[in-house]
């Protein structure tokens, strides 16, 4: 467990909250890449997603 609430994270990535930026990061299954919370590409879907913090 790295402490994050999976559900605050895909919420801040779906608005794409800049107070979020730095905070973590968004690992999609799917498509195997890594994004900051303010990424402007399209959001993945939740069940795709593993937050860590760093």
């Amino acid at each position: 467990m790295n402490g994050l609430d999976p559900a605050a994270c895909y919420r801040a990535l779906t608005t794409r909250d800049t107070r979020f930026d730095g905070r973590f990061f968004t690992a999609v299954k799917t498509t195997r890449i890594y994004c900051r919370p303010v990424c402007p590409a399209r959001a993945p879907r939740f069940e795709n997603c593993t937050f860590y913090p760093s």
